[in-house]
């Protein structure tokens, strides 16, 4: 009987423009003076899978909130840089609740900290479907227009109506959607969210 061979898919790594390692505080808070929703990570369209953030959520834990620093979150904000999304489904679900269990904590110390935010800065685009014909999402093929300098759309996993954009310039792609969308589709409303770390989907 022939064994059935198991191939084993290497998790995409985010491409960053420019490295926190790569400039200072000082000039991460210069960045953000001029644009506070700077990030230099390009988008990875691969969710991240949640059992990966168990060994670095483990680390952090070690620690008491008051003492991280950001050579501690660091390894954590690389795995989480340019990500649409974490996958919390399956053998990702115990990583992905174990993230959440210091989100908050995450989130405040990412917020106060330009060197590790310039690699974190997901923004999300929710259309509402109840604005739309029969809650039925409507039909973006036509976008970017072309010509645009704006990027391709990226769905969040596992949606049909959640657009996820990621890296430079990604809030004013975002905001330049909404703007086709309700040109577009007279009435549609979406909504639009800024965040400090990925969506999970479970």
């Amino acid at each position: 009987m022939s064994q059935k061979r198991t191939v084993k898919r290497e998790t995409k790594k985010t491409k960053l423009i420019d490295t926190s390692e790569k400039i200072s505080a000082n000039e991460a808070c210069e960045m953000y003076k001029k644009n506070f929703y700077v990030c230099n990570a390009e988008i990875n369209l691969d969710p991240l899978p949640g059992k990966e953030l168990l060994e670095p959520v483990r680390t952090l834990k070690k620690k008491s909130v008051s003492d991280w620093t950001e050579q501690d979150v660091m390894p954590l904000a690389e795995l989480l840089a340019g990500r649409i999304g974490i996958d919390g489904i399956g053998e990702n679900f115990s990583g992905a609740s174990a993230f959440g269990s210091i989100s908050e904590d995450l989130s405040k110390f990412v917020f106060e900290h330009p060197k590790i935010r310039s690699i974190i800065d997901p923004v999300y685009v929710t259309i509402d479907l109840t604005t739309c014909a029969n809650n039925v999402p409507p039909v973006v093929n036509a976008y970017p227009p072309e010509a645009s300098p704006h990027p391709p759309l990226a769905l969040f996993p596992g949606t049909n109506h959640i657009f996820v954009f990621n890296g430079p310039g990604a809030l004013e792609s975002a905001q330049h959607f909404m703007g086709w969308l309700q040109g577009t589709y007279v009435g549609l409303r979406a909504i639009l969210q800024n965040s400090t770390l990925p969506a999970t989907l479970f």
